[in-house]
């Protein structure tokens, strides 16, 4: 399955989904041009001689897209589902104020990371010799990233940051501020349940170590990081990072199938 395929199932999706019900009105104009536009550019250029720089851009830019897209279709916060996601946070025993600050900031920084470590998977690739693995390590990528997205439509949610009375300590790290200035500027301000960093920093490991597997060890800590790094700074709950993580290697496996 090409990352083409699924990057045009995914908008055709979101497409159908837009005309489907009239509380994702908002949605329908952008997404039913993005799909056309998609669908337009894909007819006339499948056939065309692609360079590497383009395997490693378009992808990277589709994803944002579907990103950026997927949050048109927010509607209302479902609080009861919001409720059982805090009370599943609170029986684990999670406490992110009472976390030691050095370990805290360590994962603020794995936060920041998450924003490079799908485009370095692929150019890690592409320097290791194996440009040939850039398309299938998108496929597995853009897979993970939008079925976590596609669910946004059904399970509307805010993150925790946000209903949350947090601990002064938790904001108190350049790291952080920094962390919440990207995303109070460059997020959908709603929550994607799966989580899509835990998916796509998870899937972007999988799928580098499927080839490199020196490297890949290091995507899998960075990975691992992240996921708890969304938990830890209350940028998802549990549920979102484990299912994103399970999503990734559901992905990595159906792909390797086929």
């Amino acid at each position: 399955m090409s990352w083409e395929s699924i990057a045009l199932g995914y908008v055709t999706y979101l497409a159908v989904v837009a005309v489907s019900a009239r509380r994702f009105r908002r949605a329908r104009g952008p997404t039913l041009a993005i799909a056309f536009a998609a669908w337009t550019v894909w007819a006339m250029t499948r056939h065309a001689p692609r360079s590497l720089s383009i395997e490693i851009l378009v992808p990277a830019a589709c994803l944002l897209a579907g990103y950026w897209l997927s949050g048109l279709f927010f509607v209302a916060a479902m609080t009861r589902v919001e409720r059982w996601l805090l009370r599943v946070d609170e029986r684990i025993g999670f406490s992110r104020g009472n976390c030691p600050r050095l370990l805290r900031d360590y994962f603020e920084l794995a936060y920041v990371l998450v924003y490079a470590v799908v485009p370095a998977g692929a150019i890690t690739l592409a320097i290791g010799g194996h440009a040939d693995a850039v398309p299938r390590f998108w496929s597995v990528v853009l897979l993970a990233e939008f079925v976590s997205y596609a669910m946004l439509p059904w399970v509307q949610t805010r993150p925790p940051r946000a209903i949350e009375a947090l601990p002064a300590v938790v904001s108190s790290s350049s790291l952080r501020r920094f962390n919440l200035a990207v995303l109070g500027r460059a997020s959908i301000q709603v929550n994607t349940l799966p989580s899509g960093h835990a998916a796509g920093a998870m899937a972007t490991a999988l799928a580098v170590t499927s080839v490199m597997p020196a490297a890949g060890v290091v995507f899998l800590v960075l990975a691992i990081s992240i996921a708890v790094a969304t938990v830890m700074g209350r940028y998802h709950y549990v549920v979102d990072s484990v299912l994103g993580i399970v999503v990734a290697i559901g992905g990595w496996v159906l792909l390797g199938l086929t």
